[in-house]
């Protein structure tokens, strides 16, 4: 039986919550010297008075109404007057990007924070693993992600059911670059590895190749050319006009649609339920197909989350609410 699995930064918090944690990433991130003072000084104009550094996605919400105003400005063409934009503001755009792939990198290369595996790679358990690698060899399953962090693409890469001359998940790469038709499969065999939310790896701008940067790449501070603009890091409010916006990210959601489509089952896991996006196309696409959330039970009691994904996902669904989230390997 196909199905499609939906993982959210969930995920990662069952592995290492201080890691994962939006709020410490962009605080560090902050910190550590990534963003110049100048581009601090553009980013925090753009906060309300008494908030000094960004913590949450609700905050960044101004930033990406911001830098979607001066894109648009910036495409005026310059006849030789004075430009719409000024200088300063041109250079808005870019410090956004800059602190939103340097976050979603810093969740790409996690390491646990604390504990006796402090300063390891975080990883996805094997006995939680495997049990997912197996059933998508068998079943040719799709997997989509919400999530910026290298858990289950980095497993699958090891797996050498991701990428590689003969894939079972096709992510639309080969060779580094990105194209439509590297997502058609052969005979209708395999599935899709579709990153929702983009990826620190991705790199290009419009009307040029989506490129992946290398691990290598990744693994130095210094920010890559045109990096951070496929990446979906803002209110939920906000996230479909990025997506909009990205071509890579448009066609992910395209191929979403026809993996919801294809697929007898969907199984969400480490997802908080709000993205108001996402969840109409699974209730308007999902049908009579069974519905599985594997939920954390401290995101609260079954007497609350049971009628909030009944009603997000448009009809009953079987909730799995755990205490360790890894337990669950019914795929």
């Amino acid at each position: 039986m196909r199905s499609l699995y939906i993982f959210g930064n969930g995920l990662g918090m069952a592995i290492s919550p201080e890691a994962f944690n939006l709020t410490n990433a962009l605080i560090d991130v902050w910190d550590d010297g990534t963003l110049e003072d100048e581009q601090k000084a553009l980013i925090s104009a753009c906060l309300p008075a008494d908030v000094q550094k960004p913590t949450s996605e609700e905050q960044l919400a101004k930033l990406q109404n911001t830098v979607d105003a001066c894109e648009i400005l910036l495409s005026i063409r310059d006849t030789g007057a004075a430009h719409w934009l000024s200088e300063e503001g041109g250079k808005f755009p870019e410090a956004v990007y800059k602190l939103t792939y340097a976050v979603a990198r810093k969740m790409y290369l996690a390491k646990h924070m604390a504990g006796e595996d402090l300063g390891a790679t975080c990883r996805a358990p094997e006995e939680f693993i495997a049990p997912l690698i197996q059933k998508i060899r068998d079943t040719g399953s799709h997997v989509a992600t919400l999530n910026y962090d290298g858990l289950l693409s980095n497993a699958l890469l090891e797996a050498d059911i991701l990428g590689g001359d003969n894939p079972v998940l096709f992510d639309g790469f080969v060779e580094s670059i990105f194209d439509r038709k590297n997502l058609f499969r052969k005979k209708g065999y395999g599935g899709w590895y579709l990153h929702l939310h983009g990826s620190p790896l991705f790199s290009g701008k419009a009307g040029s190749k989506w490129r992946k940067i290398s691990e290598a790449a990744i693994s130095r501070k210094r920010f890559p050319i045109h990096a951070g603009r496929h990446l979906v890091l803002t209110h939920f409010t906000n996230k479909p006009r990025i997506i909009a916006a990205s071509d890579i990210l448009s066609i992910y959601w395209e191929f979403l649609q026809m993996a919801l489509d294809e697929s007898e089952r969907i199984v969400i896991f480490g997802y908080s339920g709000n993205d108001t996006h996402l969840n109409r196309l699974i209730s308007q696409a999902r049908g009579t197909k069974d519905t599985i959330v594997v939920d954390w039970l401290g995101s609260g009691s079954r007497a609350v989350r049971q009628p909030f994904w009944d009603d997000q996902l448009g009809g009953d669904v079987h909730l799995e609410l755990l205490e360790d989230v890894f337990t669950f390997i019914d795929w």
